[in-house]
Order: structure tokens, then C-alpha cells, then sequence
């Protein structure tokens, strides 16, 4: 049974990232008054990715990093937070459990468009899905932020150097702009928390960079990656390319030169994978990485009432390439695809989607960035300005955007603190250090 009866034509949405979000908010606008807009996600906000490590680090106040997703959506739409259960397209029906703990409840659609967003890719490394961290969600920054002040706990009542350093060494895989931005801010962080404590060097705390390509942030101008290189290289981070991990282990990570490097934290930032939901949705063209097939206005191969958007879906450009999943390209998606289900309804001809990238933006610590805006390559202290006030101009919340800045205005001038907010509790590191502490008791009596 569904909680929504009538038999007003209905506009579902599935998905309340940038993609569908902005899709749910244009059909707010647009959609004839005879219609119903319906909008599944597993979450009540929407989550501002850019600004996704800044508050994982502590610079911002993690709510201020979400904007509540009925206040944006607008009065129109109607927002259930609910888990997906399976979608079928031949008699137009959506399965879902609300909070992903209620009872199956079905409900129909007359037009669907999908936003499901992506998860990390995984490929088959022994001990990679055991051990290894992912960045994905506000709760994922949260914790990772927990974990770095808990190894820092523990180094600080070890004895042993080499166990410390083993510790204390971050192993990031990955140098998109996420691992980058990853490893630059977290080692600041680490770095700069290590001074208040008595038995730690600074010096001991080392992130390493792993990219299987010839160079780090291959997705922007060999320049500005060089720049970044270079900065993040004199700050002390290791960086290896043309390499990746061939093991991960509890307490080390293996390269494909066979050199193994002692770590507790290894994170994996390479690469996406489509929704799994897709897979229980039958009837949908995928293609051979699993994307679904979209022609140029977002419409799914072989419907006329199924759209898609954002990083699950292959929308081709110009030249047949897929646009490159960025919130940027997402949240301009949304508008067009929520337009042709307008045009669709209406018996209008569709309008394709065309985007060329306005730039790309960097943050990589120590109020250094690395910038290309409209043509034009950044980097240092400007290029870090330019990122804060562009992001800030594109959160899409003028309250979210007023705390952003008294945020930032106050870790200019207060010191951050070591304090865990208590949301990550990591038992395996406990026991690693309790084991180490006990043998070093035992070698004290002997």
C-alpha cells in the first residue's frame, strides 16, 4: 500500500543529491499544476560536497555543510526518506521501505527520473574492502576526523618510534581532487594537532599519496598539478605514481613494487562505481561499465518516461564522451531533465544538455589551492580565496552561507582543538595498541 493516493499525473525523483535535488527544485517551478513531485532519498539534507573535507578537519561545523532538503526542494515537492527497494518500469511502480526500516510500500509514477548517485569502486585487492577507509558521507569525514585524534591518543603512549610512525602514516589511494584535497588538508590537521602532544613529533605524522597515473590531479593542467606536487612535497607528504596497491593489510599496505609500508589507515579514493540500484531496476540499458544509457536529453534509452542524471548515468557529449562526474555537471543535469519531463508532458520537443566546465578547484592545505576559472590557471594563496568564495557563492543557503564564513573567521584567529565528537570508536586500533602496550610492559619487567 502507499501513503499517496490520487490520480494526479506524478513526477518521481529518486535521488536528493545535486542531481536530483535540482531537478526536484526546477519541477517545483515548472511543472503544470496538475502534477504531484515526489523525491526518495536515504537522507533529509543535502550534503555540500566541495566543502565536504573542511568540515571533516574541524574548519566548519558539520551542519553547516548540509542544507535541509525540504527547504530547498520548495513547498511543491514532497520529500520521503526512504531506501529504495527495487523500481519496476513496466507498471510504473517505485518499492520502498521509509526511514530503510518500515514496511515495503509501493507507489506509481508517470515519470521517474533517476539520481542515485555513485559508490567508491572497489576493485578485487586482497583486504581492500576489510581494511581500507572510503570518503563518501558527512558521517565518513566525521569519523575519519575521530580516527586521526584517536591514533594520535594512542601514539602518544608508545614508546616505540617505528610503532608511532607506523601509526601515524596515512596511506591515501587516489589523487583526484578528492584524494588530494584528502591528503593536503588531513596531514595540515594531523600535523598541526600532533604539537599538543609531549610524546609526539610532528614530523612522526606522514600522509602518502598513491596514483596509478603518471602524475597527481590528472584531471586538471600538468602545470597546476606540478604546483601541487611540489607544495604538498615540501610539507613532507610522499608521493608515488605509476603505482597502486597490490595488498592491504590490518597493519600495512603493499605496493606494485613490492615495497610495504606500516599503516593502521589506508584510504581509498580511486574511482567510482554506479548506484547498485540500477541492478534492480528492470529493463535498463546499461552500458558495459554498468552507467545507463541516456541519449543528450538526459532521457533513458528506449523510454519515454525515464530520465537520468549525474554519476550513474552516461550522457553523452559533443563528441559521444560522458560528461565527467562532477557536482558542476550534476546540478546542471537536473534543470534540463526536469524541463523535457515538462516538454514531455506538454507534448513539446526536448532540449539536449550541453555544459562546458566553467573550471576546477583544488584546495590542498595550508591556505594553498591550485585553480583553472574560465580559462585562467591559479594557484597559491589567491587560487585558495578564489575556492572558499566561489564554493561559498554556491552553497545554496544564505544562512548556511552566513555560518560558513563566521566558521572560517573563527579558526583564523582560535586554535583548533583535539577533541573527538565521539562518533567513531575503533576497536581493532584499540586492541593493535593495547597488544603493543602489554608487550612493552612485559619487556619492562624482564
Amino acid at each position: 500500500m502507499s501513503a499517496f493516493a490520487g490520480r494526479r499525473k506524478r513526477i518521481a525523483v529518486i535521488g536528493g543529491g545535486f542531481g536530483g535535488a535540482y531537478a526536484a527544485q526546477t519541477l517545483s517551478k515548472k511543472a503544470p499544476d496538475d502534477c504531484e513531485i515526489l523525491v526518495f532519498d536515504r537522507n533529509n539534507f543535502l550534503l555540500f560536497y566541495p566543502l565536504l573535507i573542511e568540515a571533516g578537519v574541524g574548519q566548519l561545523e558539520p551542519r553547516h555543510v548540509t542544507v535541509p532538503i525540504r527547504k530547498f526542494l520548495g513547498k511543491r515537492a514532497n520529500f520521503v526518506m526512504a531506501e529504495i527497494d527495487r523500481v519496476d518500469t513496466k507498471d510504473h511502480q517505485i518499492y520502498y521501505r521509509t526511514a530503510g526500516v518500515g514496511p515495503l510500500q509501493s507507489v506509481h509514477y508517470d515519470h521517474l527520473i533517476l539520481a542515485p548517485g555513485s559508490v567508491t569502486k572497489m576493485p578485487p585487492i586482497p583486504g581492500l574492502k576489510e581494511f581500507a577507509f572510503e570518503l563518501k558521507s558527512l558521517k565518513d569525514s566525521i569519523e575519519f576526523r575521530d580516527r586521526g585524534i584517536r591514533l594520535l591518543e594512542v601514539a602518544n603512549t608508545l614508546k616505540d618510534k617505528k610503532e608511532r610512525e607506523a601509526l601515524l602514516r596515512i596511506v591515501i589511494v587516489g589523487s583526484n581532487f578528492s584524494g588530494i584535497e584528502l591528503a593536503g588538508e588531513y596531514q595540515e590537521f594531523l600535523v598541526t594537532q600532533a604539537k599538543n602532544y609531549r610524546n609526539i613529533e610532528p614530523e612522526e605524522v606522514q600522509v602518502v599519496v598513491v596514483e596509478y597515473a603518471d602524475r597527481i590531479l590528472p584531471a586538471i593542467d600538468p602545470e597546476l598539478a606540478e604546483f601541487a606536487r611540489e607544495h604538498l612535497e615540501k610539507r613532507g607528504l610522499k608521493i608515488h605514481t605509476k603505482t597502486t596497491l597490490t595488498e592491504v593489510k590490518i597493519d600495512s599496505v603493499t605496493l606494485t613494487s613490492g615495497e610495504v609500508l606500516p599503516t593502521r589507515t589506508t584510504v581509498w579514493c580511486a574511482g567510482i562505481n554506479p548506484s547498485p540500484l540500477l541492478q534492480k531496476i528492470e529493463g535498463l540499458p546499461l552500458n558495459e561499465r554498468g552507467y545507463i544509457v541516456c541519449d543528450k536529453t538526459t532521457q533513458v534509452q528506449g523510454f519515454q518516461d525515464l530520465w537520468a542524471i549525474g554519476d550513474s548515468a552516461f550522457i553523452p557529449d559533443a563528441e559521444g564522451k560522458p560528461y565527467a562526474a562532477t557536482a558542476q555537471n550534476s546540478s546542471r543535469q537536473g534543470p534540463v531533465a526536469a524541463s523535457n519531463v515538462v516538454h514531455a508532458l506538454k507534448g513539446e520537443s526536448l532540449e539536449e544538455f550541453k555544459f562546458s566546465a566553467l573550471g576546477s578547484l583544488a584546495a590542498i592545505g595550508c591556505r594553498t589551492a591550485v585553480a583553472r576559472v574560465f580559462g585562467i590557471k591559479v594557484s597559491g594563496f589567491l587560487a585558495w580565496f578564489l575556492f572558499r568564495t566561489i564554493y561559498l557563492m554556491k552553497m545554496p543557503s544564505w544562512s548556511r552561507r552566513f555560518r560558513i564564513v563566521i566558521d572560517w573567521t573563527l579558526t583564523l584567529i582560535f586554535k583548533q582543538e583535539p577533541v573527538q565528537l565521539g562518533i567513531h570508536q575503533d576497536r581493532t586500533l584499540a586492541s593493535l595498541a593495547k597488544n603493543k602496550l602489554e608487550e612493552e610492559r612485559e619487556l619492562a619487567r624482564t
